[in-house]
């Protein structure tokens, strides 16, 4: 019963998300942040980046003036699918248009929804 139910509410989700991201005229770059690695012999640390363009939900949540400049705040809602099924990491990172200029946005908080699989995230965003 469990997994039927997961399974119900991952595809709700997913078809959610898919709707409204595509009423969403921008489309969001996600990049995952693999481990480094470090090569002793040479000493160089190499990373292999995954860069996801997806169109999601986003709600603006807050615009406040921070030492002289403006910080925003938003959420994104994202289903494991359009990530290459990976959990977020406040190491990735996002990529936004907002008025008219590409921003890139750190991510400040990751909500998870899942009961034995994980079906839905809601990120928080500062840029």
């Amino acid at each position: 019963m469990a997994g039927a139910l997961d399974s119900a509410f991952k595809n709700i989700a997913k078809q959610v998300v898919a709707d409204l991201g595509q009423s969403f005229d921008h489309t969001i770059t996600y990049t995952r942040k693999a481990s480094p690695t470090y090569n002793t012999s040479t000493g160089a640390l190499t990373t292999t980046d995954t860069t996801y363009s997806i169109k999601v939900p986003i709600e603006f949540i807050d615009s406040e003036e921070e030492e002289g400049r403006e910080e925003r705040k938003a959420k994104l809602y994202v289903t494991p699918n359009l990530i290459g099924n990976n959990q977020p990491t406040f190491e990735d990172t996002i990529s936004l248009t907002y008025a008219g200029s590409s921003r890139v946005a750190q991510i400040t908080d990751i909500r998870t929804f899942k009961g034995g699989q994980e079906y839905f995230f809601v990120i928080q965003v500062r840029f």
